[in-house]
């Protein structure tokens, strides 16, 4: 290891992504970690290039953790919330306070969460890109612009064409988002909790085109208590239109159940068939990333932001949706360690606030993606989402577009220049 090295745990799409992108700050060095011999061989296939990215098999010896500078949970909660219990016991007990930060998002109320001491390591429970970068965009917002009557996000990753028969396929993980829950919201300043898909709006979103929306992506943290004279916060998600229909037709026909029916001579759940929707297609065209938001004060002035991200990287592997979880990672890095917070940090807390402004500064810089933004209205003039910042302008198509940076990638990363093509 060299030196006090970043620990990124988990070489799927994302941790390649989070490895990427620590690996192109100064001074710093980085280890991917997968138990997975063939996650690491597709990472050192994609990274090997990078002299300051080294890749492992497992944690090491228990010291490893001394020697880290961070510590990334670059996996879904529920794999690796074991692994957070022991690394906070053993930082705790040797009285580090070695960040840990986690991509997946926890479940409300699991215990391993409550017993996370207060003036411990600092853990980020939900730090990518939305539970993440979208709770620290709300919170630049109501930082800036008082009387705030409402704020309502979309944010979401959609293929640049949709995919048949939902219109969406994974840029990363196991399961499709189509499990039955409750959503969260704040309306009015009263707490609401709705089905999952049932209340769809429309969203028009230039370069991209129609999208519909619904109450999904809020974690319990920020509706109980992350900016509370607010009255209305709601955070939606965005797909192609077709999406929450087709989800509501498979539950209704019971195609999602937990049943278990035999087929020949297995039992299988009748929900494995999930397995058929979520197959990748080899013509896969790539995937985009939509963050949308709209505000409203108490004298009746609205503001909106938009923002369209498409990775420069598809084709090594890339995709949007992991460049726009990677880049609030590294930022909630820098954030928490400069501020030396201690304890749990739960997406929303003003304290996070900082990330969103580092990592829409480093995409802005980046060579890996490309932004489309448009800012009007009360956000026209902010200086974190407005028109502070360098960027160039398209005069054919009304965009802000991010001017590209100087990043150090592998050879034959395939880098291209800035600009969207054509609204599919």
């Amino acid at each position: 290891m060299h030196g006090r090295s970043h620990v990124v745990i988990g070489a799927g799409p994302v941790g390649r992504a989070v490895a990427l992108q620590l690996a192109d700050q100064p001074d710093s060095f980085v280890v991917l970690i997968d138990r997975s011999h063939s996650a690491l061989a597709v990472a050192q296939r994609l990274l090997g290039n990078l002299e300051n990215v080294r890749f492992d098999v497992s944690l090491g010896p228990s010291a490893l953790s001394v020697q880290a500078r961070s510590l990334i949970m670059a996996t879904s909660w529920r794999d690796s919330r074991v692994l957070v219990g022991k690394l906070l016991h053993q930082t705790h007990e040797a009285g580090l306070h070695t960040p840990i930060i986690c991509v997946g998002r926890p479940s409300p109320g699991d215990p391993d969460i409550l017993r996370v001491p207060p003036n411990g390591p600092p853990v980020v429970l939900g730090a990518g890109l939305e539970p993440g970068l979208v709770e620290s965009l709300v919170s630049l917002v109501a930082a800036e612009i008082k009387d705030i009557e409402s704020i309502v996000t979309h944010c979401g990753g959609i293929p640049i064409i949709p995919e048949p028969p939902l219109n969406y396929a994974l840029a990363f993980g196991r399961r499709l988002p189509i499990e039955q829950r409750l959503a969260l919201a704040r309306i009015d300043g009263q707490a609401v909790t709705r089905n999952r898909f049932e209340s769809v709006s429309q969203l028009f979103v230039d370069g991209v085109g129609l999208l519909e929306a619904y109450d999904d992506a809020m974690v319990s943290s920020t509706a109980e208590g992350a900016h509370p004279s607010i009255p209305t916060l709601r955070q939606l998600t965005v797909r192609w239109p077709g999406f929450a229909d087709g989800v509501r037709m498979l539950h209704r026909l019971g195609l999602l159940s937990d049943e278990e029916i035999e087929i020949g001579s297995a039992r299988l759940q009748v929900k494995d068939t999930e397995a058929l929707l979520s197959r990748q297609s080899p013509n896969d065209d790539g995937d985009q990333v939509v963050l949308n938001i709209a505000i409203e004060d108490r004298q009746g002035r609205v503001g909106r932001w938009t923002c369209i991200l498409r990775s420069e990287l598809q084709e090594r592997g890339i995709s949007s949706m992991a460049i726009a979880t990677a880049v609030p990672v590294a930022a909630a890095v820098e954030c928490v360690t400069r501020q030396q917070l201690r304890g749990p940090i739960h997406p929303g807390k003003a304290a996070l606030a900082d990330v969103a402004a580092m990592a829409l500064e480093q995409l802005r810089r980046s060579r890996i993606a490309v932004l489309a933004e448009r800012a009007t209205g009360l956000l026209e003039t902010s200086t974190i989402l407005g028109a502070g910042h360098a960027k160039t302008k398209d005069t054919t198509r009304g965009e802000r577009t991010s001017k590209p940076g100087t990043a150090d990638l592998p050879q034959g990363a395939g880098i291209l220049s800035s600009g969207f093509a054509g609204s599919p």
